[in-house]
Protein backbone atom coordinates (compact mmCIF):
# COMPACT_ATOMS: atom_id res chain seq x y z
CA UNK A 1 0.00 0.00 0.00
CA UNK A 2 2.80 2.05 1.22
CA UNK A 3 4.72 1.73 -2.27
CA UNK A 4 1.82 2.36 -4.21
CA UNK A 5 1.21 5.61 -2.49
CA UNK A 6 4.35 6.25 -3.31
CA UNK A 7 3.72 5.80 -7.00
CA UNK A 8 0.27 7.88 -7.23
CA UNK A 9 2.25 10.78 -5.50
CA UNK A 10 5.55 10.28 -7.99
CA UNK A 11 2.89 10.63 -10.73
CA UNK A 12 1.00 12.94 -9.53
CA UNK A 13 4.07 15.36 -9.20
CA UNK A 14 4.96 14.56 -12.84
CA UNK A 15 1.77 15.61 -14.02
CA UNK A 16 2.07 18.82 -11.96
CA UNK A 17 5.37 19.95 -13.12
CA UNK A 18 4.51 19.09 -17.26
CA UNK A 19 0.94 21.26 -16.60
CA UNK A 20 3.70 24.05 -14.99
CA UNK A 21 6.28 23.87 -17.89
CA UNK A 22 3.33 24.08 -20.59
CA UNK A 23 1.71 26.49 -18.52
CA UNK A 24 5.13 28.87 -18.80
CA UNK A 25 5.42 28.17 -22.70
CA UNK A 26 1.82 29.10 -23.24
CA UNK A 27 2.55 32.33 -21.25
CA UNK A 28 5.90 33.10 -22.87
CA UNK A 29 4.58 33.12 -26.22
CA UNK A 30 1.82 35.19 -25.23
CA UNK A 31 4.84 37.50 -23.84
CA UNK A 32 6.83 37.10 -27.05
CA UNK A 33 3.67 38.45 -29.36
CA UNK A 34 3.19 41.84 -27.18
CA UNK A 35 7.28 42.11 -28.02
CA UNK A 36 7.36 40.89 -30.90
CA UNK A 37 4.25 43.58 -32.31
CA UNK A 38 6.35 46.09 -30.43
CA UNK A 39 9.42 45.80 -32.13
CA UNK A 40 8.43 44.85 -35.55
CA UNK A 41 4.50 45.48 -36.08
CA UNK A 42 1.46 44.21 -35.32
CA UNK A 43 1.05 42.53 -38.44
CA UNK A 44 4.17 40.56 -38.88
CA UNK A 45 3.67 39.58 -35.18
CA UNK A 46 0.07 37.76 -35.45
CA UNK A 47 1.66 36.32 -38.60
CA UNK A 48 3.85 34.92 -36.81
CA UNK A 49 2.23 33.57 -33.46
CA UNK A 50 -1.22 33.00 -35.22
CA UNK A 51 -1.73 29.48 -35.93
CA UNK A 52 -3.07 28.61 -39.63
CA UNK A 53 -6.32 27.74 -37.90
CA UNK A 54 -6.42 30.67 -35.85
CA UNK A 55 -9.62 32.98 -35.90
CA UNK A 56 -9.96 37.15 -35.11
CA UNK A 57 -12.77 38.81 -35.67
CA UNK A 58 -13.13 41.93 -38.18
CA UNK A 59 -15.59 42.38 -37.14
CA UNK A 60 -17.02 39.06 -38.42
CA UNK A 61 -15.20 35.86 -37.99
CA UNK A 62 -11.86 35.27 -40.43
CA UNK A 63 -8.83 33.53 -40.93
CA UNK A 64 -6.48 35.56 -39.00
CA UNK A 65 -3.33 34.50 -41.02
CA UNK A 66 -5.59 35.23 -44.58
CA UNK A 67 -7.03 38.26 -43.07
CA UNK A 68 -3.49 40.00 -42.10
CA UNK A 69 -1.76 38.49 -45.55
CA UNK A 70 -4.41 40.95 -47.60
CA UNK A 71 -3.20 43.83 -45.39
CA UNK A 72 -0.68 45.45 -47.92
CA UNK A 73 1.32 47.58 -44.82
CA UNK A 74 1.90 47.53 -41.49
CA UNK A 75 -1.04 49.52 -39.10
CA UNK A 76 -0.06 53.16 -38.47
CA UNK A 77 0.24 52.30 -34.50
CA UNK A 78 2.26 50.72 -32.25
CA UNK A 79 0.57 47.81 -30.47
CA UNK A 80 1.50 47.00 -26.52
CA UNK A 81 -0.35 44.08 -24.79
CA UNK A 82 -0.70 43.90 -21.36
CA UNK A 83 -1.07 39.94 -19.84
CA UNK A 84 -2.95 40.26 -16.73
CA UNK A 85 -4.37 36.44 -16.58
CA UNK A 86 -3.48 32.88 -17.40
CA UNK A 87 -4.80 29.12 -17.34
CA UNK A 88 -4.27 26.25 -19.25
CA UNK A 89 -6.14 22.38 -19.08
CA UNK A 90 -4.42 20.29 -16.81
CA UNK A 91 -3.38 18.51 -20.36
CA UNK A 92 -1.51 21.11 -21.05
CA UNK A 93 -2.85 21.33 -24.77
CA UNK A 94 -5.09 23.93 -24.87
CA UNK A 95 -5.17 27.40 -22.77
CA UNK A 96 -5.88 30.93 -22.70
CA UNK A 97 -4.57 34.52 -21.86
CA UNK A 98 -6.53 37.90 -21.03
CA UNK A 99 -5.04 41.63 -21.07
CA UNK A 100 -4.93 44.83 -21.76
CA UNK A 101 -3.97 46.04 -25.15
CA UNK A 102 -3.01 50.00 -26.18
CA UNK A 103 -2.27 51.31 -29.47
CA UNK A 104 -0.59 54.48 -29.96
CA UNK A 105 -0.14 56.53 -32.88
CA UNK A 106 3.97 55.97 -34.79
CA UNK A 107 3.33 59.36 -35.81
CA UNK A 108 2.11 62.48 -34.24
CA UNK A 109 -0.47 62.84 -36.22
CA UNK A 110 -1.80 59.78 -36.78
CA UNK A 111 -4.33 57.71 -35.34
CA UNK A 112 -6.19 57.96 -32.13
CA UNK A 113 -4.82 56.28 -29.49
CA UNK A 114 -7.33 53.65 -28.28
CA UNK A 115 -7.16 50.77 -25.58
CA UNK A 116 -9.37 48.03 -24.87
CA UNK A 117 -9.31 44.36 -23.33
CA UNK A 118 -8.22 40.79 -25.17
CA UNK A 119 -8.69 36.79 -24.72
CA UNK A 120 -6.48 34.67 -26.76
CA UNK A 121 -6.76 30.96 -27.02
CA UNK A 122 -3.57 29.44 -27.34
CA UNK A 123 -3.38 25.68 -28.56
CA UNK A 124 0.11 23.57 -28.54
CA UNK A 125 0.72 22.36 -31.92
CA UNK A 126 2.69 19.31 -33.26
CA UNK A 127 5.42 21.09 -33.10
CA UNK A 128 5.29 21.70 -29.85
CA UNK A 129 4.78 25.73 -29.68
CA UNK A 130 1.51 27.28 -28.77
CA UNK A 131 -0.16 29.52 -31.30
CA UNK A 132 -3.33 31.25 -31.12
CA UNK A 133 -6.13 29.98 -32.25
CA UNK A 134 -9.10 32.67 -30.92
CA UNK A 135 -7.94 36.06 -30.81
CA UNK A 136 -11.08 38.72 -29.22
CA UNK A 137 -10.67 42.38 -28.51
CA UNK A 138 -12.82 44.63 -26.87
CA UNK A 139 -12.33 48.37 -26.58
CA UNK A 140 -13.45 50.93 -24.13
CA UNK A 141 -12.67 54.74 -23.89
CA UNK A 142 -9.93 54.62 -20.42
CA UNK A 143 -7.62 52.43 -18.66
CA UNK A 144 -8.78 50.50 -15.87
CA UNK A 145 -6.25 48.78 -13.32
CA UNK A 146 -5.51 45.13 -13.42
CA UNK A 147 -7.96 42.54 -12.75
CA UNK A 148 -7.33 40.12 -9.99
CA UNK A 149 -3.76 38.86 -9.68
CA UNK A 150 -1.41 39.06 -12.76
CA UNK A 151 -0.18 35.73 -14.04
CA UNK A 152 -1.90 33.56 -11.01
CA UNK A 153 -3.39 30.10 -12.05
CA UNK A 154 -6.53 29.15 -10.75
CA UNK A 155 -6.32 27.95 -7.08
CA UNK A 156 -9.18 25.29 -8.01
CA UNK A 157 -7.87 22.04 -8.13
CA UNK A 158 -7.07 20.33 -11.84
CA UNK A 159 -9.45 18.05 -13.02
CA UNK A 160 -8.17 15.75 -15.83
CA UNK A 161 -11.78 14.70 -16.56
CA UNK A 162 -11.05 10.98 -16.95
CA UNK A 163 -15.36 11.05 -17.02
CA UNK A 164 -14.46 12.90 -20.28
CA UNK A 165 -17.77 14.98 -19.32
CA UNK A 166 -18.41 17.46 -22.41
CA UNK A 167 -18.34 21.04 -22.35
CA UNK A 168 -21.49 20.75 -25.06
CA UNK A 169 -24.34 20.24 -22.89
CA UNK A 170 -23.77 22.63 -20.95
CA UNK A 171 -22.77 25.29 -23.42
CA UNK A 172 -26.05 24.66 -25.62
CA UNK A 173 -28.14 25.06 -22.06
CA UNK A 174 -26.71 28.34 -21.41
CA UNK A 175 -27.62 29.28 -24.86
CA UNK A 176 -30.96 28.11 -23.99
CA UNK A 177 -31.22 29.85 -20.89
CA UNK A 178 -29.95 33.16 -22.70
CA UNK A 179 -33.34 32.97 -24.67
CA UNK A 180 -35.48 32.90 -21.72
CA UNK A 181 -37.33 35.35 -19.46
CA UNK A 182 -34.53 35.80 -17.28
CA UNK A 183 -32.01 36.05 -20.41
CA UNK A 184 -28.57 36.15 -19.74
CA UNK A 185 -28.37 37.17 -16.62
CA UNK A 186 -29.92 33.99 -15.36
CA UNK A 187 -27.82 32.04 -17.50
CA UNK A 188 -24.32 33.58 -16.10
CA UNK A 189 -26.49 33.01 -12.50
CA UNK A 190 -25.93 29.13 -12.84
CA UNK A 191 -23.06 29.00 -14.87
CA UNK A 192 -20.86 31.89 -14.37
CA UNK A 193 -17.48 30.85 -11.82
CA UNK A 194 -17.16 33.37 -9.02
CA UNK A 195 -13.92 34.07 -9.90
CA UNK A 196 -15.72 34.79 -14.02
CA UNK A 197 -13.73 37.59 -16.14
CA UNK A 198 -16.28 39.59 -18.48
CA UNK A 199 -15.43 41.65 -21.15
CA UNK A 200 -17.66 43.69 -22.98
CA UNK A 201 -16.99 46.14 -25.21
CA UNK A 202 -17.05 49.78 -23.68
CA UNK A 203 -17.03 48.80 -20.79
CA UNK A 204 -13.74 48.45 -18.18
CA UNK A 205 -13.22 45.04 -17.03
CA UNK A 206 -15.92 43.14 -14.74
CA UNK A 207 -14.67 40.73 -12.30
CA UNK A 208 -16.63 38.35 -9.92
CA UNK A 209 -20.09 36.61 -10.44
CA UNK A 210 -22.48 39.26 -9.13
CA UNK A 211 -20.57 42.12 -10.85
CA UNK A 212 -21.05 39.89 -14.31
CA UNK A 213 -24.77 39.04 -13.62
CA UNK A 214 -25.34 42.45 -12.39
CA UNK A 215 -23.77 43.39 -15.76
CA UNK A 216 -25.63 41.35 -18.50
CA UNK A 217 -29.17 41.21 -16.50
CA UNK A 218 -30.04 43.92 -19.62
CA UNK A 219 -29.32 41.39 -22.16
CA UNK A 220 -31.96 39.02 -23.70
CA UNK A 221 -30.61 36.98 -26.63
CA UNK A 222 -33.00 37.28 -29.07
CA UNK A 223 -32.35 33.57 -31.65
CA UNK A 224 -30.09 30.74 -31.09
CA UNK A 225 -26.93 31.00 -32.95
CA UNK A 226 -26.24 29.80 -36.35
CA UNK A 227 -23.71 28.79 -35.67
CA UNK A 228 -21.78 27.66 -32.51
CA UNK A 229 -17.77 26.47 -32.48
CA UNK A 230 -16.37 24.20 -29.62
CA UNK A 231 -13.39 22.80 -28.92
CA UNK A 232 -12.76 21.29 -25.32
CA UNK A 233 -9.66 19.16 -24.25
CA UNK A 234 -9.21 17.64 -20.71
CA UNK A 235 -10.85 19.94 -18.36
CA UNK A 236 -10.99 23.29 -20.65
CA UNK A 237 -13.05 24.38 -23.49
CA UNK A 238 -13.71 27.50 -25.39
CA UNK A 239 -17.26 28.15 -27.72
CA UNK A 240 -17.78 30.89 -29.49
CA UNK A 241 -20.60 32.03 -31.81
CA UNK A 242 -22.28 35.08 -33.62
CA UNK A 243 -24.45 36.60 -30.66
CA UNK A 244 -27.51 39.12 -31.14
CA UNK A 245 -29.10 40.70 -28.01
CA UNK A 246 -31.97 42.76 -26.77
CA UNK A 247 -30.67 45.53 -24.48
CA UNK A 248 -33.66 46.53 -22.68
CA UNK A 249 -31.73 50.24 -22.21
CA UNK A 250 -29.87 50.55 -25.59
CA UNK A 251 -31.87 48.51 -27.91
CA UNK A 252 -30.70 45.77 -30.44
CA UNK A 253 -26.89 44.70 -30.29
CA UNK A 254 -24.90 41.84 -32.86
CA UNK A 255 -21.45 40.69 -32.06
CA UNK A 256 -19.23 37.72 -31.32
CA UNK A 257 -19.43 35.85 -27.56
CA UNK A 258 -16.59 33.38 -26.95
CA UNK A 259 -17.31 31.95 -23.24
CA UNK A 260 -14.19 29.91 -21.50
CA UNK A 261 -15.84 26.35 -19.66
CA UNK A 262 -13.64 24.97 -16.97
CA UNK A 263 -14.41 22.05 -15.20
CA UNK A 264 -14.34 22.06 -11.17
CA UNK A 265 -15.88 20.04 -8.78
CA UNK A 266 -17.70 17.98 -11.83
CA UNK A 267 -19.51 20.67 -13.11
CA UNK A 268 -18.81 23.01 -16.12
CA UNK A 269 -18.44 26.64 -15.49
CA UNK A 270 -17.85 29.91 -17.46
CA UNK A 271 -14.59 31.51 -16.09
CA UNK A 272 -14.00 34.23 -18.45
CA UNK A 273 -17.07 35.58 -21.30
CA UNK A 274 -16.35 38.13 -24.10
CA UNK A 275 -19.20 40.31 -26.09
CA UNK A 276 -17.21 41.96 -28.66
CA UNK A 277 -20.25 44.16 -30.31
CA UNK A 278 -20.54 45.14 -33.72
CA UNK A 279 -20.95 48.95 -34.28
CA UNK A 280 -23.72 50.93 -35.85
CA UNK A 281 -26.25 48.51 -34.88
CA UNK A 282 -29.97 50.72 -35.00
CA UNK A 283 -31.69 51.59 -31.96
CA UNK A 284 -35.40 50.84 -31.17
CA UNK A 285 -37.89 53.78 -31.43
CA UNK A 286 -38.83 54.85 -28.47
CA UNK A 287 -42.63 55.34 -27.85
CA UNK A 288 -45.07 57.72 -26.14
CA UNK A 289 -47.96 57.44 -24.00
CA UNK A 290 -49.99 57.23 -26.90
CA UNK A 291 -47.71 54.43 -28.35
CA UNK A 292 -46.92 56.05 -30.68
CA UNK A 293 -42.94 56.36 -31.97
CA UNK A 294 -41.24 59.52 -31.10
Amino acid sequence: MKSFLTILIIGLATVWAEGQAEFQSMVDADRSLASYAAAAGTKTAYLKYLGDDGVIFKPEATNGKDWWNLQKEEPATVLKRTMEYADIASNGLLGYTIGIWEETPKKQAGPARQIGQYITVWSKKPDGKFYAIIDVMTKYEEAAPPVGNPMLVTTYPKDINKRRWSAADPSMKFLRMGMDRGGLGNAFEEWAAEDIRLIIEENPPIHGKKNAVRAMKKYLSVAFPRKVALLESADLAYAWNPCEYANSEEGMEKGTCLNIWKLRNKKWYITSSAFARIPNMIKPTLKTASGKGN
